[in-house]
């Protein structure tokens, strides 16, 4: 058995995931979309930007890649996950 798997068992073992119950689900959803949501999107603006940054110095695909597929991806990807939050916490509170 490697490293790896034995830390990932040790791992699974401390949090106890067979335990995991509906109050922790709610409470992870509520986290996500407060604390969660904001280091997600301060991460995917960063990385927007340097793509922007790098996407005149390429050539090809790539600038194809930098100027306009990772910035529209992450921006629909955080589009998304602010939507499917917005209805979970509309779900639990209701």
């Amino acid at each position: 058995m490697s490293n790896w798997v034995a830390i990932r068992d040790s791992l699974v073992e401390a949090m106890q995931i067979e335990k995991v119950g509906k109050e922790l689900k709610n409470e992870f959803i509520v986290w996500l979309s407060k604390d969660g949501i904001e280091f997600a999107q301060a991460f995917a603006d960063e990385v927007i930007k340097e793509c922007k940054e790098d996407a005149p110095k390429e050539k090809g695909w790539c600038k194809i890649r930098d100027a306009f597929v990772l910035p529209v991806a992450l921006n629909i990807g955080m589009y998304i996950l602010k939507m499917v939050l917005s209805k979970l916490l509309e779900e639990k509170t209701a």
